[in-house]
């Protein structure tokens, strides 16, 4: 279909197109749509996914960077009044407005996209009410791992909701095929933040250091951001209960939520 109407696979945007009709039904079973569904499509592509859910679903919306599949899209997506297709860049759109709430967001989308993505989805005052979204497996594995193991992702994704790995696909179902396979990553998010939103942005500066010396003990962060000594630093992570020689990826979010209102105040 790509030769069909002249699109060459574009690099700056990551583009792999789902070409095994298995997978993608696979997909499509793990999405467990309604028809009473509104759903935003992240980077259609050439519409195999868009295609499925819109004989599933009341109205999908997709959002497409690549001028030359914005164009096919219009040919075969046609027939399917219950699709609109706008291009535009995700990470410049506000996707709220796309759709009547509840809506959700599902996609194929760019590995190199993942972390920006949902970080906008996540910190909308009206979020998703589901985020399905294939993304590269390894950070899918990294987005739902349990405490002991946790990144700077995983965490930014607990702040705000409960992240689940759906099923993983392999490179092969890919063209071009990318270097790595793909995993589906489910993110339900809550009503709420954990954290009142008027301080994430401030929270996320805090623990952002930690993360980036993962190798290193928290006594040593938290000495260089504060500008205390070492043995103040151990001090103050004893008084909250917090063992020092624990690193960062072993903290929970609760414990994080109790180092941040320590040094900051609640």
């Amino acid at each position: 279909m790509a030769r069909r109407f002249g699109i060459r696979f574009q690099r700056r945007w990551g583009q792999n197109f789902l070409a095994d009709r298995r997978q993608l039904e696979r997909i499509v079973d793990a999405l467990e749509l309604t028809a009473a569904d509104h759903i935003v499509e992240v980077g259609p592509g050439l519409g195999a996914l868009t295609g499925e859910l819109a004989r599933r679903v009341r109205a999908v919306v997709g959002v497409e960077i690549d001028p030359a599949c914005v164009k096919a899209l219009g040919l075969t997506m046609r027939d399917h009044s219950n699709v609109r297709i706008v291009e535009a860049n995700i990470l410049r759109t506000t996707v709220a407005d796309l759709l009547p709430a509840p809506y959700r967001v599902a996609g194929n989308i760019p590995y190199n996209l993942t972390g920006a993505l949902l970080a906008q989805l996540l910190e909308q005052p009206r979020p998703p009410s589901r985020i399905d979204l294939l993304v590269q497996q390894e950070v899918a594995e990294r987005i739902v791992a349990p405490p002991g193991a946790w990144s700077l992702a995983t965490l930014s994704v607990r702040v705000f909701g409960h992240p689940e790995l759906v099923l993983r696909v392999p490179r092969s179902a890919f063209l071009p095929p990318p270097r790595v396979d793909s995993a589906l990553v489910r993110i339900v998010p809550d009503e709420e933040p954990a954290l009142p939103r008027v301080i994430l942005p401030s929270f996320f500066d805090f623990v952002t250091p930690f993360f980036q010396a993962r190798r290193k003990q928290l006594p040593f962060v938290l000495s260089r951001t504060r500008g205390v000594s070492g043995a103040e630093a151990r001090a103050r992570l004893a008084v909250i209960g917090i063992d020092p020689a624990r690193r960062a990826e072993t903290l929970t979010l609760e414990e994080w939520r109790r180092l941040y209102e320590s040094e900051h105040g609640p």
